[in-house]
């Protein structure tokens, strides 16, 4: 795999022309190029509180079939499997959403099962991600996993939508719901993003959960199952477009705000 990894970083600007020209042949093919994880916008926004939606999913669907991410005001947890996009609202329904809706973080591709592994006896999210750290060839590549299994439990969260003038997302992850599943089948979809990206999305891994019914679902924060069959697809390309409004709050740890929001 080629290691030098591929980052297309747009201004704001460049976001104002670039994308509002999505019909020429050119930008198409470099975004939706395959082997490529397409992103909206840097964590670094979405900590600082920067939670208003700039991209339709009808738009990000022309990038990728699978991701993660969230919506407008922070109104719950994004996962898009087989290129229909959810939201795990706080009150735990999941809906699935109008292309017409907005995203102001999220990170997508087209889906290409590299490598396939059935894990077995996974007891917690640490085991499963020390599983997943031996099938990595390159951690300095990105990598986007999907996982299918009956899951013995699941542990998840959603957020609440956030109204003006919007905390930064420490604060607004204080309201967050937990749900415990039991006995449940669905899927993770998940990223795994190297060290030196930390500040444009999370370094490490970083995993959504939906049920195979699409009934619940939600950011995971710990796992544990007897067996599930694991699919990985390594990218060595990165598309990003940066939100063309600016963060009203700032952050001063990044590493802090990260670990506060993901744990």
């Amino acid at each position: 795999m080629n290691r030098k990894i591929l980052l297309f970083v747009l201004s704001a600007m460049c976001s104002l022309v670039l994308l509002g020209c999505t019909n020429t042949t050119s930008s198409k093919a470099a975004a939706s190029k395959d082997e490529t994880l397409f992103q909206v916008a840097t964590i670094n926004s979405l900590l600082a509180g920067n939670y208003d939606g700039f991209m339709s999913f009808g738009e990000l669907k022309e990038h990728g079939d699978v991701g993660i991410g969230t919506f407008n005001a922070l109104d719950g947890e994004l996962v898009m499997i087989d290129n229909k996009v959810y939201k795990i609202k706080a009150s735990g329904e999941v809906v699935e959403v109008a292309d017409t809706d907005t995203t102001p973080f999220a990170a997508v591709t087209y889906f290409d099962e590299d490598a396939t592994q059935t894990l077995t006896n996974i007891a917690s999210l640490n085991a499963l991600e020390t599983e997943l750290d031996k099938l990595m060839v390159d951690k300095e590549s990105f990598y986007v996993f999907r996982i299918d299994g009956t899951f013995n439990t699941i542990k998840a969260r959603s957020v609440p939508s956030q109204e003006k003038p919007y905390p930064v997302l420490s604060e607004a992850v204080k309201n967050q719901s937990i749900f415990d599943y039991t006995n449940i089948s669905g899927t993770l979809v998940g990223l795994w993003c190297p060290d030196y990206i930390g500040g444009v999305n999370v370094p490490g891994y970083h995993f959504h959960f939906i049920s195979d019914d699409r009934s619940k679902g939600g950011h995971l924060l710990d796992v544990s199952f007897s067996q599930a069959e694991a699919f990985m697809d390594p990218t060595d390309g990165f598309n990003m477009t940066v939100s063309p409004i600016n963060s009203v709050g700032s952050v001063d740890n990044i590493n802090s705000a990260i670990d506060a929001v993901e744990k």
